[in-house]
């Protein structure tokens, strides 16, 4: 009987020093990664996503599983990465919308600053402020003088309340005094139709959906938020530059591991991530997309999410922004 106790405790023992060797950071990533998407399949996150995704791939020689959970703006997807084991091999694709600035809309079921742990910026997404081509303004000089002509007469619209659009709208809306109404919409197409025929006078959105319309003469970018100019649109003065404070924000799309996730691990998907946004694929893709590059560290880019999130909550509680 003793025989037979030792013989299994010696079997139970060699399996367990195997799992843990199987799992030790140096032998990272030995098996699949899954890459969540809080998005539907088809849009611009689950595009990069899937780049991102397949470059990994070749770099790590794993499979790199893109698996999209929307739902209950970013929840869904991002507790799950949120509660998964902190190996490496569950990782989440987010923007500062589901990470710094819903936990000041409503509460969730997990913290984003204490349960997910930022490994790398995909790309940084800015983002423009537009108005309709009709309107008589050349540039925000002229809309301001246009705003004070028509103080509470115009609409201002959004992506979806509580969103970077309806922060960043009530934000310019309180500055001018303009007293606009605001207009929230279920996505990019419906807020850019009514903008494009007029029915809405001005929004904040996406930089690739804002070039997309202008370059047809459908809108006219006057600004971008953030602290340098875009890129694609040399000709366009940041908020900032103009004097106008509290734009400096700027949207990204970001790579993040469950909280505890051993240091050695998130170093290599860091490295491995760095060197993917670098290729020529990525670069030409983001500068198609409107999107740019970024290369910030790991503790760097901690400390990035933290004061956006502190930012973010200013931003809405001045505006008494809400989610519903």
């Amino acid at each position: 009987m003793t025989t037979r106790r030792h013989a299994v405790l010696l079997l139970l023992g060699s399996a367990l020093a195997t799992a843990g060797h199987a799992q030790t950071p140096a032998d990272f990533p030995n098996r699949p990664i899954r890459l969540v998407v809080p998005f539907p399949p088809g849009g611009a996150v689950d595009t990069l996503a899937r780049k991102i995704g397949e470059d990994l791939r070749r770099r790590l020689n794993v499979t790199v599983i893109v698996d999209n959970r929307p739902g209950a703006g970013t929840i869904i997807g991002s507790d799950l990465v949120a509660k998964a084991p902190p190996d490496g091999y569950t990782l989440l694709l987010n923007a500062p919308g589901g990470i710094a600035q819903l936990p000041w809309l409503q509460k969730l079921p997990y913290d984003p600053l204490k349960d997910l742990q930022p490994v790398s910026i995909a790309a940084i997404a800015p983002v423009a402020l537009i108005v309709p081509s009709t309107l008589p303004v050349k540039n925000y000089a002229e809309f301001v003088n246009y705003v004070k002509a028509h103080k509470a007469k115009m609409v201002y619209a959004s992506l979806g309340n509580g969103s970077t659009a309806h922060i960043f709208g009530e934000t310019l809306n309180g500055k001018l005094d303009a007293q606009a109404v605001h207009s929230a919409y279920k996505g990019d197409a419906p807020a850019m139709m009514d903008l494009v025929a007029g029915r809405v006078d001005y929004m904040f959105n996406n930089v690739a959906s804002a070039i997309a319309f202008a370059s047809r003469g459908d809108v006219k970018i006057l600004a971008v938020a953030g602290n340098q100019r875009v890129a694609a649109l040399k000709d366009v003065p940041t908020l900032a530059e103009l004097g106008v404070p509290d734009f400096e924000l700027v949207g990204w799309f970001a790579i993040f591991a469950p909280a505890g996730t051993p240091r050695p691990v998130l170093d290599k998907l860091h490295e491995a991530l760095r060197e993917a946004y670098r290729s020529k694929e990525a670069t030409d893709y983001l500068a198609s997309s409107g999107l740019g590059p970024a290369d910030v560290g790991i503790d760097e880019f901690t400390r990035q999410v933290a004061d956006a999130h502190a930012k973010w909550g200013l931003l809405i509680k001045a505006g008494n922004i809400k989610a519903e």
